[in-house]
């Protein structure tokens, strides 16, 4: 037998002992070191799998990983021995059931037991990922209880955070790295990218549980793996139950974003909140997603108030400005119809999502069908006009601009000449055929028809305002936001794309919180922020682009220099994420504690980030 040494102790014999579990390649053994009964838990592989490159390059990729990690929430890991020929990877041994069984037996748990058990979680997460380790499996399964103690085991699937580093795993020759791998239940939707996964995936899983310890099942279900994904990607997660509290409620919600952007950035900021909740300060937290009140037109996702692009898809948004034109919806139809009811739904779904148009729908236009034609906006400057009329036509409106009254519009002049020679002939009617009934019934109906023109012509009525309630943001902030819209055109990826949304949406929030509202200072750092983010973005977008027809796995020189770069980019836009985050939270506390404003030290360590991203440029 090898001799090895545990706990510091030279190991000379071992003997191995009951089976405690079994997994998809390998079970779990007791085993004992000679003269000690201290009992340790060993790993071994099923016999179907020792000839398997992979699922061994995994199962020592364990031992080389954990072997760092060294917490009261993470089972321990002391490296791999031979006993009786097999190899064995040799771990703490916890004396207790899986988090699954647990969950099996007794979910739904209460919110004490789930915000202990979420905490521990969440700073064993903490510990890994400051040491450049995601886990990429976390599920109750691999979560063994020690009492009231939860560990995180079986990181056979984890893999380094940053794929530039020299001894990240899967990039010598253990190509797993990239490959796509986890249990679907608690897989993120960026997990289908090898490249965009990050800490924050674990967070993702981190979510899962926690609405599985509150339901008793994982937030998504289907007929198969590839369902299940689906959902994840497509779906939104059900509501946490009534009978946690807010702040839970709003945590679980956050961690279950499907944009990483828009999760915590940090496993110990969520340590942190969960810490808060725990305490009953509820109204600190600034986490969870805001009613939607703007969607695009386009693609149906959340507008930011303020932005003169959606974020998603890239559609530009009109924008008001002042002038003497008008916009008349004329068809489709004839002067007096009433526009299609689904039209109509089509239009003021559009108004809403032109927010810096100021032109969503009154109150009249939702209510009831209106005829044509009928005034949509007034007081425009003419290309704005122009682009109104062209961007109704693209979901079948039919309109026109005037600088006149719509009585002058062409439908309404051929209406006006037909109803003049319809009057015409009842007054020539009236005067030859009907005299003998007596001059009033001639001038009654005279007086009918001219009373029917007369309401068609002035049924063009004005059924949206034309104000502009355009974001009340700083000039500098505006001006970051313009120069983002310019950009957003290259940046092709959704993810990219949704890394400056989460930068774009929290700058903006902050701009209009009265501690900021007249500070200069701080709407320049916001600005900054806003623009290092679009330019991480764009970088990012071009140096994946280079690595798409790259092979990865056993990289050249050239190939780890670029992914190092990429890493840089995409470590400290999310360092501005969080940041700013930091930022939001301590102001939520202030409000709630009476305090003014958040200390300059958060401001510094903003432009602490920001600055570096600009030294990545450089």
């Amino acid at each position: 037998m090898d001799a090895a040494v545990v706990y510091g102790v030279p190991v000379t014999q071992w003997r191995v002992g009951e089976a405690l579990g079994h997994g998809a390649v390998g079970r779990v053994v007791r085993i004992h070191r000679e003269g000690d009964e201290t009992p340790l838990a060993g790993k071994i592989l099923h016999a179907s799998h020792r000839s398997d490159p992979a699922a061994r390059a995994r199962f020592f990729q364990e031992a080389r990983i954990t072997a760092a990690l060294s917490h009261v929430n993470i089972v321990r890991v002391f490296g791999v021995e031979s006993i009786d020929g097999e190899d064995v990877l040799v771990m703490e041994y916890v004396e207790g059931p899986t988090l699954a069984t647990h969950i099996a037996r007794n979910a739904p748990l209460g919110e004490s037991e789930i915000l202990t058990l979420a905490r521990q979680l969440a700073a064993g997460l903490a510990h890994a990922h400051e040491r450049g380790i995601v886990h990429r499996d976390l599920k109750p399964a691999n979560i063994l209880l020690a009492g009231e103690v939860p560990k995180i085991a079986d990181f056979g699937m984890a893999r380094a955070s940053s794929l530039g580093t020299d001894d990240a795993p899967g990039l010598t020759g253990q190509p797993a790295a990239l490959a796509v791998l986890g249990t679907p239940d608690y897989m993120a939707p960026e997990c289908l990218d090898p490249l965009a996964i990050d800490g924050r995936a674990d967070l993702y899983a981190l979510g899962c549980i926690i609405l599985e310890m509150a339901t008793g099942r994982p937030p998504f279900a289907g007929a198969t793996p590839h369902a299940v994904l689906r959902a994840h990607r497509d779906e939104q997660a059900p509501p946490a139950p009534d009978a946690l509290s807010a702040g839970l409620r709003a945590l679980i919600r956050a961690l279950l974003a499907k944009s990483p952007g828009q999760r915590p950035q940090a496993a110990g900021a969520v340590v942190a909140t969960l810490e808060q909740i725990a305490r009953g300060e509820t109204a600190a937290l600034a986490l969870g997603v805001d009613d939607v009140t703007m969607r695009c037109a386009v693609c149906g996702l959340p507008l930011v108030a303020g932005v003169g692009a959606c974020l998603s898809c890239g559609q530009a948004l009109l924008r008001h400005e002042s002038g003497p034109w008008s916009v008349v919806v004329v068809g489709p139809g004839e002067v007096g119809d009433k526009i299609d009811s689904e039209l109509r739904e089509r239009l003021c779904g559009w108004l809403a999502s032109q927010p810096d148009l100021g032109l969503g729908p009154t109150k009249a236009l939702a209510r009831r069908i209106p005829r044509l034609p009928f005034t949509l906006a007034r007081g425009l400057a003419r290309e704005q006009a122009d682009a109104i009329v062209i961007a109704l036509g693209d979901f079948g409106v039919v309109a026109e601009t005037t600088r006149r009254h719509p009585l002058w519009l062409a439908p309404m002049r051929r209406k006006a000449a037909t109803m003049s020679g319809r009057v015409g002939l009842v007054a020539l009617t009236s005067s030859a055929g009907l005299i003998g009934s007596g001059p009033g019934l001639g001038f009654g109906l005279l007086a009918t028809a001219v009373l029917i023109l007369a309401t068609t012509f002035f049924s063009a009525r004005r059924v949206t305002r034309t104000e502009a309630q355009r974001a009340a943001l700083p000039p500098a902030l505006r001006f970051a936001l313009a120069r983002t819209v310019v950009a957003l055109p290259a940046i092709v990826s959704d993810r990219h794309r949704d890394a400056v949304r989460a930068v774009v949406e929290r700058a903006t929030d902050l701009a209009r919180h009265p501690s900021f509202v007249a500070d200069a200072d701080v709407s320049e750092d916001l600005a900054r922020a806003v623009d290092a983010a679009t330019l991480a973005a764009a970088a990012l977008e071009q140096l994946d682009a280079r690595l798409l027809g790259t092979r990865l796995g056993g990289e050249t020189t050239p190939t780890r220099d670029l992914l190092r770069t990429r890493d840089l980019w995409a470590g400290r836009l999310q360092s501005v994420l969080a940041e700013l985050d930091t930022i939001r939270d301590r102001l939520a506390r202030a409000r709630t504690n009476a305090l003014a404003r958040v200390g300059d030290q958060d401001l510094v360590a903003l432009r602490a980030h920001v600055e570096a991203l600009e030294e990545v440029q450089r």
